[in-house]
């Protein structure tokens, strides 16, 4: 299966470990291999350290670089990464999307870039205790993300950076991305092994410890694709 994965940040960062365990369990199953891009434009900033997956060795270099270079050296794998904001190009080929972004315009791209084609959109999402996962692929039974979210995708986005570990705390809370990540590789899983979710999403709250999840619809009907 191809994958772009497009954010290297606290979703981002926290999925890839959890898709190359998706990779180690496909090769003990005799499986074709992940096929994985990973796209961002940023570099590592000590404010990064706290909330995603990066070490104080890794300040001033490229997100990407960073967690690919280091998977393909422990796993043996050819994994690819792009220092760079994502281009429609980069859909190329590809059978899923992932997007852990954290901006509308960012989300926009993408919406813009799949336009009309049936491929899986897995996006991430969250503020600083609650978010939201979901997975679709442009059906009237299963809605790409912004289909069902319209505010993904409409409106300014706040783009104010995170300049020190304490503001990116109270920004988004110490374990919020852990969640949206394994919420993400349940689906993106699902996909990967079954070719079809069951189901499309949840929504997370982790003030009041709860999980709502979006079904998939009884009268959905579509191909099984196992990659």
């Amino acid at each position: 299966m191809q994958i772009v994965m497009v954010g290297a940040g606290g979703n981002g960062s926290k999925l890839l470990v959890s898709l190359v365990r998706a990779q180690m369990v496909l090769n003990i199953l005799g499986r074709n291999p992940l096929q994985l891009v990973l796209i961002d434009p940023d570099t590592v900033s000590e404010a990064n350290l706290v909330r995603q997956a990066f070490l104080p060795g890794d300040l001033g270099r490229p997100k990407a670089e960073v967690l690919i270079s280091r998977i393909n050296l422990a796993y043996g794998l050819d994994w690819e990464w792009r220092a760079r904001a994502f281009r429609p190009a980069d859909l190329h080929g590809v059978q899923l999307v992932i997007s852990a972004v954290d901006s509308r315009q960012a989300r926009r791209a993408i919406a813009e870039a799949i336009g009309t084609s049936v491929l899986w959109w897995l996006d991430m999402g969250n503020d600083v205790r609650h978010g939201q996962v979901l997975l679709g692929r442009g059906t009237a039974q299963m809605p790409y993300p912004h289909q069902r979210l319209p505010e993904l995708i409409e409106g300014e986005d706040d783009h104010r950076p995170s300049c020190s570990a304490l503001e990116a705390v109270m920004r988004q809370d110490l374990l919020v991305n852990d969640m949206a990540a394994i919420w993400a590789a349940e689906l993106a899983w699902q996909v990967i092994k079954d070719g079809t979710p069951k189901y499309l999403g949840v929504f997370f709250d982790l003030e009041r410890g709860s999980v709502r999840s979006v079904p998939v619809r009884k009268e959905n009907s579509y191909a099984q694709l196992v990659f």
